[in-house]
């Protein structure tokens, strides 16, 4: 088997993973409020990721005394804590607004509507600077005509507030991608997601006690979809996510890891008896397809090789 294989099935095993987790989120909602599970699980996910960031830290030397100066370490710590804070902020609204909306939106749904950041990165990209190609701009728009089907039944008003809030979901998603590039470096990354799922998940807390007044024995009597979601989506799935992309190109990474929101059709399907309308499912059928198309790069040839090949040729 070669490594881009082993990596492409790595992480189409990461998009299970992920498409599992809109299950265990609609499981912890029967238990406790919704920005409760949030907190608890993304504290959680920090925990878990503890012994993973002391192995990769003591492997790479990223911040060992012998490695670097006194300078190169308080920059690296600055970095780390405005990474941690930027992108955190980003996963508590993404990951709030969208355990809130799965009250009123089925898990499949939400995985397709959640699936928009792919292609609303390249948009919010241009805040760093990015330029945005014609392919973007129109993918984004078959997108939304994808959502507007799905959701917009009858006007804007016949969308729910769920709906609503999963597309603020992705919009949020796809800023702390845009962030995630900025503070990331080689080195870091494991440490950078620790971050941000504990100051998510602390502030998410904070609003908890306030809003919702969480009881310990709701935490308690859900503590199986809260372990599930915080070792095997979170931790678990963010792990692998590395492991396979060091194996393949980044189209066919984005490319099979889009495919988290068919998994969670499959899994609302099977486990929670969910069944998307006819609508829904040609909405559905329109994200996917603006998702995968704005992740394939077409190469273009010379005029000598156009004479030989008139087809232009995908990558990965």
């Amino acid at each position: 088997m070669s490594n881009k294989t082993k990596g492409n099935l790595i992480l189409l095993l990461t998009a299970m993973l992920w498409g599992s987790g809109f299950i265990s989120q609609k499981f912890g909602n029967s238990f406790m409020p919704p920005m409760t599970f949030n907190a608890v699980r993304q504290l959680l996910s920090g925990i878990v990721l503890i012994p993973i960031v002391m192995r990769a830290f003591a492997k790479s030397g990223y911040m060992s005394e012998a490695c670097n100066t006194a300078d190169e370490l308080d920059q690296k710590r600055r970095k780390l804590r405005k990474g941690g804070v930027l992108c955190g902020l980003f996963l508590l609204i993404g990951t709030a607004t969208q355990q809130i909306g799965l009250l009123t939106v089925s898990a499949g749904k939400s995985g397709f509507i959640t699936s928009l950041y792919i292609v609303i990165v390249p948009l919010l990209s241009v805040v760093i600077g990015s330029k945005v190609s014609r392919k973007a701009v129109i993918c984004v728009a078959f997108a939304m005509v994808g959502f507007a089907i799905m959701s917009l039944r009858g006007g804007l008003g016949g969308a729910t507030a769920g709906d609503w809030l999963t597309l603020v979901s992705a919009s949020a998603f796809a800023a702390q991608i845009v962030a995630i590039s900025l503070f990331v470096d080689e080195g870091n990354a494991v440490k950078l997601s620790q971050l941000q799922f504990f100051f998510s998940g602390a502030v998410g807390l904070f609003i908890a006690i306030i809003m919702e007044h969480p009881s310990t024995a709701a935490i308690l009597a859900g503590l199986a979809p809260l372990l599930y979601q915080a070792i095997v989506p979170g931790a678990g799935g963010y792990t692998l996510q590395m492991v396979g992309q060091q194996y393949t190109d980044s189209t066919s990474a984005a490319l099979i890891m889009s495919l988290e929101a068919v998994f969670a059709t499959i899994f609302g399907t099977l486990v929670l008896r969910e069944l998307m309308s006819a609508r829904e499912l040609l909405g559905a059928a329109i994200i996917f397809a603006a998702v995968i198309i704005s992740q394939i790069e077409i190469k273009r040839r010379g005029r000598c090789d156009e004479t030989v090949n008139q087809s232009s040729q995908k990558t990965g």
